[in-house]
């Protein structure tokens, strides 16, 4: 047993670094590492914030570009039906319409269809009943109940009217109409309306030059797709995509990021006609902005990849060299840990240098405080802490195992009067002595200990009663011989306590060896008290 160890709690038990109030240990490597970060980082961040602001930038045009466009072709709608209007009201003053000859006045205005973006037109009552149809021969049967209602208040309100998409009677085809009233004198007998479908309308649209990969479409006043650049023939007639339909029919005009009804990302702007209630929609591919974005993004990831490699490069090699000489320290720390001889290996860095000289001495120091922290300091014995320590240790095995343990109380008789008569110098000789004879007269892997003053204790491992008998009498028996160098005789008082009969732990076992050698002091100096 290594009684310099004992007690001392070694690093590997030792609770780990970092807890709560201490700083995070940092490797030399990672400290590199994070310098090199910090160069970059700054770096890095103002090359990201300007391609965010590039970014920033290009949408806010792209939205700008969509909305411009989106005006221009509410604009050349408005002006197209406004032509549109302007035809009917010189078609509805014929003389034919004038005099009542719809014969005549339906050859009139199929003829006008050769120079209108029109398909057809209409004279509708006020009961919304059709008198006449270029779509159909003069005289034929008239579909009933297929004419917007919108066409029906043109008779009463007297004003024109541009109604939203419908599905035509005659035609079968999605179509809408713009109507207005047929004046004659104070009345109003018919509503002149001319039918455009939904190409008609969506030519409008593919005469302007839209760049490659938008969209643009008409929508009426419920928010119902009448003409699209493309995919028209799916999507005509139904709803707009679902935040677009709210919003036209609620605001002027207004620019979104959203989905088309295909599902392709767009920055959307919309603008609404405040004649005709119709909006214009121009849609462009998010893409053309994240595409851009993307591009610089990769940029940036690249130079910041080339530029933290390089660093790291360095810093790596760097830390490889300064952590061979660090890592040189580990060993010879360890060992000083756990009690073992520290070796310092040569080094080049006078930092780590300097440090391995600090090692070497706090291993001198390190020892000497340990052997004087768990001994005594005159006779080199075990003191009463590490007495106590063993004693428990050596209690818990014995419990364990249920091995025996005997542990002896001595005590040196009339020691005040050596010291009085002698001195104390001649006191301290005879306690070595004392302590040298109780380390012959028992085994190696026995415990002696000077608990104090002239008191010694000794732990018997293994040893039950009768054996601590013989042990005690042989102490006694070597105390009685002449001390050398004319030093004045001593004798001891011995007091046993036995586990598990004289205690169970450390402290019962101490108190009954203590009651046992003054029971064996009372009844005289070679006398046993059993603690039993």
């Amino acid at each position: 047993m290594n009684l310099f160890q004992t007690g001392f709690v070694s690093p590997d038990s030792a609770a780990p670094a970092g807890g709560a109030g201490e700083p995070r240990a940092y490797s030399i490597r990672s400290s590199l590492t994070a310098l090199v970060m910090a160069c970059l980082v700054p770096a890095i961040v103002v090359s990201a914030a300007l391609v965010v602001q590039d970014y920033r930038m290009q949408k806010d045009r792209l939205y700008r570009e969509t909305l411009v466009l989106a005006r221009v072709l509410t604009s050349a709608l408005d002006r197209e039906f406004a032509g549109i209007e302007s035809g009917l009201r010189v078609l509805a003053s014929s003389s034919d319409l004038a005099a009542g000859d719809l014969a005549s006045f339906h050859q009139r205005a199929t003829q006008a269809l050769k120079f209108q973006m029109a398909s057809h037109y209409m004279l509708v009552d006020r009961a919304g009943q059709q008198h006449l149809n270029t779509l159909l021969p003069h005289g034929s049967a008239l579909p009933s109940g297929s004419v917007p209602s919108e066409l029906q208040r043109v008779v009463e309100t007297q004003t024109p009217v541009l109604t939203d998409l419908y599905r035509a009677g005659a035609s079968g085809q999605p179509t809408l109409a713009i109507g207005i009233p047929v004046v004659r004198g104070d009345a109003v007998p018919y509503a002149l309306a001319v039918g455009l479908s939904a190409d008609r309308v969506g030519g409008l649209l593919k005469r302007q030059e839209l760049p490659d990969g938008w969209i643009a479409a008409v929508m009426d006043g419920t928010g119902t797709i009448v003409a699209r650049t493309r995919d028209a023939d799916a999507f005509v007639g139904q709803k707009a995509a679902g935040p677009i339909a709210a919003r036209v029919t609620s605001e002027r005009e207004a620019t979104l990021e959203t989905d088309t009804k295909e599902g392709l990302p767009v920055v959307l702007s919309f603008s609404r006609s405040p004649v005709s209630r119709w909006s214009v929609m121009v849609a462009a591919p998010r893409a053309l902005v994240s595409a851009e974005l993307y591009r610089w993004i990769a940029v940036v990831v690249a130079g910041a990849a080339l530029a933290l490699g390089l660093g790291l490069c360095l810093a790596s090699r760097l830390a490889g060299k300064i952590a061979v000489s660090v890592h040189g320290l580990i060993a010879p720390a360890l060992a000083l840990g756990h009690g073992r001889p520290v070796e310092i290996a040569p080094t080049w860095m006078t930092e780590v240098r300097a440090v391995g000289d600090a090692l070497t001495q706090a291993e001198a120091r390190l020892t000497h405080a340990q052997h004087l922290a768990h001994h005594d300091g005159l006779t080199g014995l075990a003191n009463r802490v590490l007495f106590d320590a063993l004693l428990k240790r050596q209690l818990a095995l014995a419990q364990r195992y249920n091995a025996h343990l005997t542990v002896l109380a001595i005590d040196l008789n009339d020691f005040k009067s050596i010291n009085d008569l002698y001195g104390h110098s001649t006191g301290d000789r005879v306690l070595n002595t004392v302590a040298d004879r109780i380390t012959r007269s028992i085994r190696a892997s026995d415990v002696a200990a000077r608990i104090g003053g002239d008191e010694f204790a000794v732990m018997l491992i293994g040893a039950d009663l009768d054996s601590a008998w013989t042990i005690a009498n042989k102490l006694m028996a070597n105390m009685a011989q002449p001390f050398p160098d004319t030093l004045p005789r001593a004798s001891i008082s011995v007091g046993i306590a036995v586990f598990p009969e004289s205690g169970i732990d450390a402290a019962e076992l101490l108190d009954s060896a203590d009651r046992a050698l003054y029971d064996a002091k009372r009844s005289g100096q070679l006398e046993f008290d059993r603690a039993t």
